[in-house]
């Protein structure tokens, strides 16, 4: 299980953090995964979980290096 001051103690942009959550949320979904088992088949626990502990990475399009 995620322990809630994992959320609590997010210093990021959590509103990219919801949709990076929501995406992977749909794809656990329509490909599954094999760690869905031991969430009890809760998909969006599973999602901020893999995401909070970096095991899936996502963009942040906020963080890009403007270089010209």
């Amino acid at each position: 299980m995620l322990p809630i001051y994992n959320v609590i103690d997010y210093d990021d942009n959590r509103y990219l953090l919801a949709k990076a959550v929501m995406k992977r949320a749909r794809q656990v979904n329509f490909v599954g995964d094999e760690e869905l088992d031991e969430h009890s088949g809760k998909i969006v626990s599973l999602a901020m979980e893999q995401i909070l502990n970096k095991k899936i990475k996502y963009l942040n399009p906020q963080k890009k290096s403007s270089e010209s």
